[in-house]
């Protein structure tokens, strides 16, 4: 693959050419940590719920102790989802601009093999 490093070097330089300012990827990381924070806060609370519930023989108590544990499997899903999403943001991000610029030189390619074929034919 000879040409590869020459791809890559062009593709660096089409997308420094955009200058894409993009405000959401803060955003993203924002989300990852706020998601990595409600996994954290998941295993805690439903550890906290079980100790709390075999401390005392009050029903009441108990089923305090059950909402605090429902309460902490709700935030280890909502984490979860934030962090997957975060984390996910910026590969596909790349991912898109990457499909658009592979798809662009091929459109060039297609477009600048039709032109050169009219001028042979005429």
């Amino acid at each position: 693959m000879p040409g590869q490093p020459d791809r890559i070097e062009q593709f660096e330089a089409d997308v420094a050419d955009l200058r894409i300012v993009d405000p959401s990827v803060s955003r993203d990381q924002l989300a990852a940590r706020v998601g990595l924070a409600g996994l954290v806060i998941g295993v805690i609370l439903p550890v906290a719920a079980y100790v709390l519930s075999h401390g005392t023989t009050n029903a009441l108590e108990q089923r305090d102790a059950i909402v605090l544990a429902l309460l902490g499997v709700s935030c280890a899903v909502a984490g979860g989802a934030l962090y997957l999403k975060g984390a996910l943001a910026g590969f596909l991000r790349f991912w898109l601009l990457r499909d658009l610029h592979e798809r662009r030189i091929q459109t060039d390619r297609l477009v600048g093999g039709d032109r050169a074929g009219e001028s042979e034919l005429t």
